[in-house]
């Protein structure tokens, strides 16, 4: 498997690749890299990372605090959390610094951990905190359109959108939490427990009721949001506290994580499918159409999907990794990120 690493001289808190608008053209090149633990941290974006040669700085902006979150709107709109408790909307130009498109400066208290968590589905984003509020912003409009004020009384880790009107919130305690933005309740429409903290969350890309949640005992929970009581299987995943998990956008049988411990690991789902079992013809034909998923077969509780690492086991955390076409980039303490190519035939 070839790869690249670019040294950046911070350490990198989250990494994530540009958004591809063609996709007859499954390759992006441009990234958008944090970082954090930095007398100054930065939001840098790079070009020719997924060309095989060395990554080269298009823009970069300082960012107070410490890059907590870090989203792609379109090619142009990159939102970034902060430490500091705001949340900044970058616009790309093309010049060598960032425009700020957009920013929010106090939507969470800044002492200890500020804003932990940012999604965002179209233009609308959401920003979660140290201090248990979320809120529920509008790119181009500076007052949040909803506040959950006492969303959690502890610290929320992720945030994901399932469709528009549905956010899903996990926290420090394992809970996770749905809630219904059209409401004007206060209060989630329902709470589930993993038994761990939970300290990532990622969405299937086509099959919104899919959630998979990474934990602080390094055990992955498959959930199925239609009946979210229990986790629908649960998988060892890692030694240590899983720091990020993504699902391949366009081939969401491939998942990808990244552990604390230093780990970067593929599953393959598509193993699962292969292997039979309660996953008969019918349901093969089926699967093509998306209608079923190996995460939730029975098979996958058997943990006869296929893992393997990516790289050797990294001395220092790593923090973060993107999935895109056959590229993995991933990032963490040791002051640089990589890309490898090829991760899946």
């Amino acid at each position: 498997m070839a790869g690249t690493g670019k040294f950046v001289s911070k350490k990198v808190s989250k990494v994530r690749w540009m958004p591809i608008s063609d996709t007859s053209q499954p390759i992006s090149t441009t990234l958008a890299t944090g970082s954090w633990d930095d007398e100054s941290n930065s939001v840098v974006v790079w070009g020719g990372a997924g060309m095989g040669g060395e990554a080269t700085q298009i823009a970069s902006a300082s960012h107070p605090g410490d890059v907590t979150g870090l989203e792609w709107l379109s090619q142009e709109l990159l939102a970034a959390s902060s430490s500091s408790g705001c949340l900044v909307l970058y616009r790309v130009t093309g010049q060598p610094g960032l425009g700020v498109a957009q920013e929010w400066p106090q939507l969470h208290r800044a002492g200890g951990g500020g804003c932990t968590a940012v999604a965002c589905h179209g233009d609308s984003l959401a920003t979660g905190g140290q201090d248990g509020r979320i809120n529920v912003l509008v790119a181009t409009q500076r007052s949040p359109v909803k506040v959950f004020e006492k969303g959690d009384s502890c610290s929320i880790t992720s945030l994901a959108y399932t469709r528009t009107s549905e956010l899903v919130s996990s926290n420090m305690r394992g809970q996770l939490k749905i809630w219904d933005l059209r409401s004007n309740s206060q209060t989630p429409v329902t709470t589930s427990s993993q038994g761990s903290g939970v300290t990532c969350m990622a969405r299937h890309p086509t099959q919104s009721h899919i959630l998979i949640a990474g934990g602080g005992d390094g055990v992955l929970a498959v959930w199925d949001l239609r009946s979210s009581t229990h986790p629908a299987t649960l998988l060892s995943a890692h030694k240590a506290a899983l720091s990020e998990v993504q699902f391949h956008p366009t081939q969401p049988d491939h998942l990808f994580t990244c552990s604390q411990g230093g780990d970067i690991c593929h599953w393959n789902g598509a193993s699962i499918r292969r292997q039979g079992g309660p996953l008969d013809s019918f349901n093969q034909m089926t699967d093509n159409l998306n209608t079923t998923s190996p995460w939730l077969s029975s098979e996958a509780v058997k943990h006869k999907v296929e893992t393997h690492s990516l790289v050797a086991k990294q001395p220092l955390p790593v923090n973060t990794l993107d999935v895109v076409g056959h590229s993995v980039v991933f990032g963490g303490d040791n002051e640089a990120f990589y890309v490898l190519h090829n991760v899946i035939f």
